[in-house]
């Protein structure tokens, strides 16, 4: 049976290490007669010697030897980087399970006991040879596919590179002309000629309602840019969240009662100053409620509630928690919102504009808040049982944030 394996064993060494001549010659002339080429050695440091050099495929190996004992041969085998995936079986006629421990601790696979069974050695041995057979063709393909993945990792990494390149360059070039246009619209909209016009200051006035759209994607593709390429370096300094969040409140004032939205805020005058980066936490909150507008319909409302989470294991938080009674968010893509570019729902029946409902957007928003939490050292998470445009059963957007900056 053993004799007809996939491998040929004509291919296959194995050496004996024994003092004892009898031995040798029971378990050599036996191998050799199921087709193994076989080598001997007859103590463990001619054994060692023969290993590093011919690199059997198996090693039998005696424990009770002169000089080094089989133990310290195994060990000395297994610090050796040519020698140390060599299989080893002890052949030993101690029994006590203690020195059996102390085999398989030496790096041993196996063992054998004397006096010994033909048949036992001979199926031991076959084993542990097609398992270290199976191994190094294991290894052989993590190694191959380890490294078919690091180079289609290598080229990703060239394509996000030359993306973002793309994208800064693009940006960047788009700045000027468009800075052009809206200054010379401005100077139109203040003539005289134009401003008796009303026709030509409609269009004057939708000109100027363009290039403010386009550089706003500009502006959040370059914040997204600078958090791709870790370039935000916040300015810490006391913050108070109360005078960001009512700003920001009279900002979409407008917004808000056209779209017949109510905004309530809670505790926020309760909240201890937090030392952060006040541009960046506008930025933050800005992009959190712009999400909040959007996907509530008209006649939502939206809460931003606040809390101080004492501290126990760890630093003390401000935790803010924007609430919204909008159409929700699926379970699965509470994560992916958090993604550049990401867009929930079908993108061709998103309605334009910055904060109508359902208004479209380069998809950046929520990653830059991520982006701007991470570098506060913070968590920010989604909550929501589901999308239902009926039941509009909401969302809560939770950020907790150190109130020290980090050391």
């Amino acid at each position: 049976m053993y004799a007809q394996s996939a491998t040929p064993l004509q291919q296959k060494s194995i050496l004996i290490v024994d003092d004892n001549p009898t031995n040798i010659a029971v378990i050599a002339d036996y191998l050799e007669e199921q087709g193994f080429n076989v080598l001997v050695a007859r103590d463990g440091l001619s054994g060692l010697e023969k290993a590093e050099y011919a690199l059997p495929d198996l090693v039998l190996l005696d424990v009770m030897m002169p000089g080094i004992d089989g133990f310290d041969t195994c060990r000395r085998l297994k610090e050796n980087e040519k020698t140390r995936r060599i299989p080893v079986i002890f052949m030993t006629a101690l029994t006590e399970t203690e020195h059996k421990i102390q085999g398989f601790r030496a790096g041993g696979v196996d063992y054998v006991t004397k006096p010994f069974q033909q048949e036992e050695v001979l199926a031991r041995v076959m084993t542990h040879l097609q398992l270290n057979e199976l191994t190094q063709h294991l290894e052989q393909l993590v190694h191959l596919r380890t490294a078919e993945l690091q180079t289609a990792y290598s080229y990703l990494q060239q394509l996000d590179r030359a993306k973002l390149d793309f994208i800064q360059v693009t940006s960047h070039e788009l700045r000027t002309p468009l800075s052009i246009i809206d200054g010379y619209t401005q100077l139109l909209q203040e003539n005289e000629k134009v401003v008796t016009d009303d026709e030509a200051f409609h269009l004057v006035q939708n000109i100027l309602k363009g290039t403010g759209r386009m550089q706003y994607v500009l502006n959040h593709i370059l914040d997204a840019l600078q958090i791709e390429q870790q370039l935000i370096r916040p300015y810490f300094q006391p913050v108070h969240f109360s005078e960001i969040i009512n700003t920001l409140h009279h900002q979409f004032d407008t917004t808000l009662q056209m779209r017949h939205l109510r905004f309530t805020s809670q505790h926020l005058q309760e909240l201890p100053t937090i030392w952060a980066d006040e541009e960046l936490m506008r930025k933050l909150f800005y992009h959190l409620l712009v999400n909040a507008i959007k996907y509530t319909p008209d006649g939502g409302l939206i809460q931003v509630t606040a809390r101080e989470i004492p501290a126990s294991n760890k630093p003390a938080q401000m935790e803010i928690v924007i609430q919204d009674n909008g159409i929700g968010i699926e379970p699965d893509q509470l994560e992916l919102i958090f993604e550049k570019f990401y867009q929930g729902g079908a993108v061709a029946f998103h309605s334009t504009g910055q904060t109508t409902f359902k208004g479209g957007g380069p998809g950046l928003g929520l990653a830059i808040a991520k982006g701007i939490i991470a570098v506060h050292n913070g968590q920010i998470w989604a909550e929501s049982d589901g999308y239902d445009e009926v039941t509009c059963p909401g969302s809560r957007f939770i950020v907790r944030l150190p109130l020290h900056p980090p050391q």
